[in-house]
């Protein structure tokens, strides 16, 4: 009877490391196309690149098709509850083709903007999925940044610049805390530690302009504040 117990609670312990690894799995293997993924999303930010961009969306679109016919067929358990994984998985082939095309015919802002959709549709999955990762903390503070440096872009007066920041500063910084709660850290923490407390300078003095009032120089310092954001954005693996 003893022997019994011991087989069967083997037998459960193996059945619940298997559940457990199979989205440790899927991270794994959707380390190298989401990589190359973030490369073909900066690359096609500067028209310069684009030769450069082509390829990375070359590796893009291969290694995502690999990926996706692996797992729409075995969806990990944490997307069950999405009854089209499968389509959504694959989605980002069909993107990377789309940006392809754009790319080939000069037209690399658009190829960016298409690609756009892939960071969407990995968030929105993970978050239905009651899935915190800090990719996701990136998204939600590259969403505050674009509105943050879009209106203090528009700012005419003195005054423009400094009801930005008493509008949105406080949420802004605090977008770019919440970063540092993000569980799934301990892969990258060389080098988050010094890119968050670099990335939060930045962001503090950019602040900082617009609470002057100072237009001119927070957008000088935007550039700083976008750098700082990608930096982070790139060391994630998910």
């Amino acid at each position: 009877m003893k022997k019994i117990i011991l087989l069967f609670l083997a037998g459960v312990l193996c059945a619940g490391a298997a559940q457990a690894s199979e989205y440790a799995a899927f991270t794994r293997d959707l380390v190298q196309p989401y990589d190359y993924y973030k490369k073909s999303l900066s690359l096609t930010s500067k028209k310069e690149d684009a030769e450069k961009a082509k390829v990375a969306i070359a590796s893009f679109i291969d290694t995502w098709d690999k990926f996706s016919v692996t797992y729409a067929a075995d969806v990990p358990k944490p997307f069950a509850g999405i009854s089209d994984f499968p389509t959504r998985i694959k989605r980002p082939v069909a993107v990377g083709r789309q940006a392809a095309e754009y790319l080939k015919a000069g037209n690399v802002g658009r190829a960016h903007t298409v690609l756009e959709e892939v960071r969407y549709l990995m968030w929105e999955m993970r978050v239905k999925s009651g899935i915190v990762s800090l990719s996701d903390k990136a998204n939600d503070f590259h969403e505050a940044m674009e509105v943050v440096l879009d209106h203090a872009a528009d700012a005419k007066e003195p005054e423009d610049a400094q009801r930005v920041f008493e509008r949105y500063g406080a949420w802004f910084l605090i977008k770019w805390d919440d970063m540092a709660n993000a569980p799934d850290t301990a892969s990258v923490k060389k080098d988050f530690d010094p890119a968050f407390v670099e990335g939060r300078k930045a962001v503090v003095a950019y602040l900082d302009t617009l609470k002057q009032g100072d237009a001119a120089a927070a957008k000088k310092l935007s550039g700083s504040v976008k750098g700082a954001y990608k930096k982070v954005w790139m060391l994630d693996n998910r």
